[in-house]
């Protein structure tokens, strides 16, 4: 089984455009459609300074060492 992934965008008529595939023309083929999530991560990136970053993740592990924790999980999962 041949399969092709393709990004497009519906227009406001309900077209959607492929790019040539004229291979397949006459052929019986068919069709899922998946909505893209709107990555809301990248927007978040985009609007953070380093500054904004440091200040809301600083003290996050307030009064634990992570490489000691780290020693003690390894320590324990390989007795």
């Amino acid at each position: 089984m041949e399969a092709y992934k393709f990004e497009t965008t519906v227009s406001e008529n309900g077209i959607i455009q492929l790019p040539e595939i004229s291979k397949l023309a006459n052929r019986q083929i068919e069709i899922f459609i998946v909505v893209k999530q709107a990555d809301k991560q990248a927007d978040t990136a985009d609007k953070q300074t380093p500054e904004q970053f440091i200040d809301k993740w600083t003290g996050f592990l307030k009064g634990i060492i992570p490489d000691d924790s780290k020693l003690q999980y390894l320590s324990e999962k390989f007795k």
